[in-house]
């Protein structure tokens, strides 16, 4: 079961699984799923969530591999797993 304290603010389609606790004045951003603790007053994101900055840079990080990969499949096509 999960501990909920004070003044939480949880966003549409945010998910709490297990035994967490999360803090006071803390917040969950929308479809983030919750699997550890939130310490209070922090507001979390993503699946799994984590500090929303960080989640923010993960997402930011990802769109800038996905930029670099298409001119590299384009020198030498895009080769699929066998």
């Amino acid at each position: 079961e999960a501990e909920i304290t004070r003044h939480l603010e949880l966003f549409g389609q945010a998910g709490i699984g297990g035994h967490v606790t999360i803090g006071a004045r803390a917040s969950i951003g929308g479809q983030a799923g919750v699997l550890g603790n939130v310490p209070a007053g922090e507001t979390w994101s993503g699946y799994p969530a984590r500090p929303h900055r960080e989640q923010m840079r993960a997402a930011a990080a990802l769109a800038k591999i996905a930029r670099l990969i298409r001119p590299i499949e384009r020198m030498f096509g895009s080769r699929e797993p066998s």
